[in-house]
């Protein structure tokens, strides 16, 4: 192990065996900032949520983009930039190596035209507003999705269908404020659920269906805060909220989590995974300091990884989907192999 200090904040970061075995295997010198750093340095390219109205500067019709107007780059509409109207080649420049390689890059970046939004265009059906996505159908202000149908206001969705204002969602269906959720249906105001159906105002439930207010709870069925129905009691419970009425959901809402502040919570949101540490980590081995990812193997310091599966990467941030031998990445994927500084 060795202790550093960071040449961006100051303050000492280790750097373990492990580390400097992966930057060898990389080919890659030992970090010089700290992971915190080298992730705020990440995501200084990254604009997920705000969208803007500017000119194509191809075609100059009124686009939605994540570039302001204000900015100087020269920003393609979807179509145009992945239409045969435009050459990257032409944009080429000779490398000096007397001067500095960064500013020849800038220099690059400047005169290449930059894609309106982050999307696998070609993948989209009737999905305009959305941004940091792919194969999508009839969504809308969706972001850092793939797979999904008629999804609206959410973000990280993978596989869902026919849901609304959720997050974190992935292989459900007929969702709505879900956070947290894996194989869903019929699911409401809900966290942390996975594999149940007709439950609301929920948090902890593994294979549970039809509970309502309920917490920690496995493979239950006719619950509400926790206490067991009869089917027909729980129906005509259920049929006495008048959970058509906004007023009773808001009530509801809060009642529901005044009610699961009672009971013990896990030390960190996390399921089937081996040696791993974290938060929001699903079916993971030998991943650390990770953030909100899924399928990782032999990981450190990433974050929103969604798709699998995922092996060998560190300090990389959104994606998956056959992902390899990634050091320093932002919103790279689909079948990469030793991608660096990208």
């Amino acid at each position: 192990m060795e202790t550093r200090t960071c040449q961006n904040c100051k303050i000492e970061f280790r750097i373990e065996m492990e580390d400097f075995a992966f930057y060898e295997k990389m080919q890659v010198p030992p970090p010089t900032f700290c992971p915190e750093c080298r992730f705020q340095r990440r995501i200084m390219f990254r604009n997920e949520y705000n969208l803007y109205q500017r000119k194509c500067n191809l075609c100059n019709k009124d686009i939605i983009t994540v570039y302001s107007p204000d900015k100087s780059y020269k920003v393609y509409c979807n179509p145009c930039w992945w239409s045969d109207k435009w050459d990257a080649l032409e944009y080429g420049i000779d490398y000096d190596p007397s001067r500095n390689f960064f500013e020849q890059f800038k220099d690059l970046r400047a005169k290449v035209p930059y894609m309106a939004l982050v999307v696998d265009y070609p993948t989209l059906v009737n999905s305009d507003y959305i941004n940091h996505a792919g194969n999508a159908k009839d969504c809308y202000l969706i972001f850092n999705t793939d797979f999904c149908e008629n999804v609206h206001y959410s973000s990280m969705t993978v596989s869902d269908k026919d849901s609304m204002d959720s997050y974190r969602l992935e292989n459900s269906q007929l969702c709505y404020e879900v956070i947290n959720g894996i194989r869903l249906y019929k699911t409401f105001f809900s966290e942390d659920c996975h594999d149940c159906h007709n439950v609301y105002f929920s948090k902890n439930l593994s294979g549970c269906s039809d509970c309502f207010g309920c917490v920690n709870l496995k493979n239950k069925r006719y619950h509400i805060w926790n206490e067991p129905y009869t089917k027909e009691a729980y129906e005509q419970k259920i049929s006495e909220l008048k959970l058509d009425s906004y007023a009773t959901t808001e009530d509801l809402k809060k009642r529901a989590r005044e009610f699961w502040e009672q009971f013990p919570h896990k030390f960190m949101h996390e399921r089937h995974n081996v040696n791993v540490s974290g938060d929001y980590i699903e079916e993971s081995r030998n991943a650390h300091f990770m953030y909100m990812a899924r399928y990782v193997e032999n990981g450190k310091f990433c974050q929103l990884i969604t798709m699998k599966p995922v092996k060998d990467v560190y300090d990389y941030t959104e994606w998956g989907n056959n992902a390899q031998r990634v050091y320093e990445g932002e919103a790279v994927g689909e079948y990469v192999d030793n991608i660096k500084f990208s």
